[in-house]
């Protein structure tokens, strides 16, 4: 019997850092994930590579920054991916951590959104690869090619999902049972399944059974808050099933999420349900701070994983689980691929880690000041993040150890770590495919 551990990847969409009990919150009701956190390792200091979806998505799937990939920002028709100097999709020739999972021998499947191609409608290109291509046995997604949902029905093509307010209150739902019927047809193992659950990005669309949850909550919380309960109410039903097919002590679970909470935009239907809580860090979703990229990260292995703690030093990052999830069951690195992430399992494991290699992100687009998203571009070395605007000057540095909140800017009182950190940025810029070597001069 193998001894190398299932592996389940829990990714949300814009669910923030404060937005679960164990984070927090004072009126969520996430039991589910709490538990898991109690019984795991939770970590304060996980980030991904954007404040957007498709670059932070890429990331997992690469092991690489997805200015690598010339992944930008979400991928959309194909005229909106050429004005941001984007692909219609990820190469599937890329190398892939689903890939060389399955060649070294588990059962691969992703169940949820894709959102690196296709998709229909709004959200990609017709002749976008399949999800399968990218290193799958199998798959069910949207926002991507390949059988999806319509309703509750399972569908044997893409459609555009948005549009279809059933299938939003049930996608978790029916992205969870999907994850359950692929491991009771596993077996024994061993598996590696990304579970990539809408919930909270729009359209929010909870029953009037979900919204019982909270019958005296007033809007828009109570939407927000029925449908995160919805979601981990699922996933604790996979966890249960876990449980109950003695899979639990055999499988490393973690959860987490692509960027940080929606941000509420006056006058638009959609995003005025967007409530979410980013624990007090400044900037949300489409911004370089940290509400924008800083988000909640739970990882959970009895025996393996420590449980009850609360881990506040180690800085990781998205970019760090492919090369720590192929440690973790044994696979190596292919000959020739470097990644940009770096193994993190020590930290995983409940022993010191400190990291030795900074951390790196762009963001291409115009911004909003008053949203905090004026940064193009941020560099992080433990404590120290740095924010910069080459087309405008600014650069802005924070010490988010001692100032969590991103208030108190210290560019003035440390020019050297400031030079340090462009310098950095600026090495970093060279190796990317769009680099100009103007742009941090």
């Amino acid at each position: 019997m193998s001894t190398r551990p299932n592996i389940i990847f829990i990714f949300a969409d814009d669910w923030g850092w404060g937005d679960l009990g164990c984070y927090g919150h004072r009126e969520l009701k996430t039991p589910n994930l709490d538990g898991l956190a109690a019984g795991g390792t939770r970590f304060n200091r996980f980030y991904v590579t954007s404040g957007v979806c498709s670059p932070s998505r890429c990331s997992i799937i690469t092991g690489h920054y997805p200015a690598r990939h010339m992944v930008h920002g979400h991928f959309a028709r194909y005229d909106d991916n050429a004005q941001r100097d984007m692909p219609n999709w990820l190469d599937p020739e890329v190398t892939s951590l689903p890939r060389l999972m399955q060649q070294a021998g588990y059962r691969t499947a992703h169940f949820g959104k894709w959102h690196l191609g296709g998709g229909g409608g709004i959200h990609g290109h017709p002749d976008a690869p399949l999800v399968k291509e990218y290193g799958y046995d199998e798959t069910r997604t949207w926002n991507g090619n390949g059988p999806t949902w319509h309703k509750t029905e399972r569908w044997p093509f893409t459609l555009h999902n948005d549009p279809d307010d059933v299938w939003a209150g049930a996608s978790a739902e029916l992205a969870v049972e999907e994850t359950i019927t692929f491991v009771d047809q596993v077996g024994e193992g061993p598996f590696f399944i990304n579970l990539w659950i809408k919930d909270p990005h729009t359209p929010l669309r909870p029953t009037k059974e979900q919204r019982e949850e909270y019958p005296d909550t007033p809007e828009p919380y109570q939407t927000y808050y029925s449908v995160l309960t919805e979601a981990d109410k699922q996933i604790g039903r996979l966890l249960d099933h876990l449980e109950e097919s003695r899979l639990m002590e055999k499988t490393l679970i973690l959860f987490s999420s692509d960027n940080g909470p929606e941000s509420q935009f006056p006058g638009n239907h959609e995003t005025q349900w967007c409530v979410g809580d980013t624990g007090g860090l400044r900037g949300r979703k489409r911004s370089l701070f940290d509400g924008g990229v800083c988000v909640p990260f739970i990882v959970h292995w009895t025996g393996k994983v420590p449980a009850g703690v609360i881990n506040d030093s180690a800085c990781l990052s998205s970019v760090d689980l492919f090369p720590t999830l192929l440690s973790m069951a044994g696979v190596e690195l292919p000959d020739g691929y470097t990644p940009d992430g770096v193994n993190v399992s020590e930290a995983l494991y409940g022993k010191n880690f400190k990291r030795k290699v900074p951390l790196m992100w762009e963001w291409m687009f115009s911004n909003s000041k008053e949203m905090d998203e004026w940064a193009k571009y941020a560099v992080r070395d433990e404590d120290y993040v740095l924010l910069l605007n080459p087309e405008t000057g600014r650069m802005e540095l924070y010490n988010t150890r001692e100032d969590r909140s991103q208030v108190i800017d210290l560019a003035e009182r440390f020019p050297e770590k400031v030079k340090e950190l462009q310098q950095a940025s600026l090495e970093w810029h060279q190796l990317l495919p769009r680099y100009r070597a103007s742009d941090l001069d």
